[in-house]
Parts: C-alpha cells; sequence; structure tokens
C-alpha cells in the first residue's frame, strides 16, 4: 500500500491518517471547514 508514498510526503500521510483515526466519528467536511475559517 505504501509503495507508491515517497520520503518527503510520508509524514504528511501519517499526520492525515491520525487527523481521521482522532475524528473518525465526525464530519470531516465540516471540521475542515471549520479549522480553514480561523
Amino acid at each position: 500500500k505504501f509503495r507508491g508514498l515517497s520520503k518527503s510526503t510520508f509524514y504528511l500521510h501519517l499526520k492525515e491518517c491520525e487527523f481521521r483515526f482522532n475524528h473518525r466519528g465526525e464530519n470531516l467536511y465540516l471540521l475542515l471547514l471549520k479549522i480553514t475559517k480561523k
């Protein structure tokens, strides 16, 4: 699964997975909209 993932984007991918896991019960669209409005 991670064969196409470069070293430079691995950290961002890991952080995205962490964010999605920590907010798995929430509406991600609304949450990201709220974060970007700040």
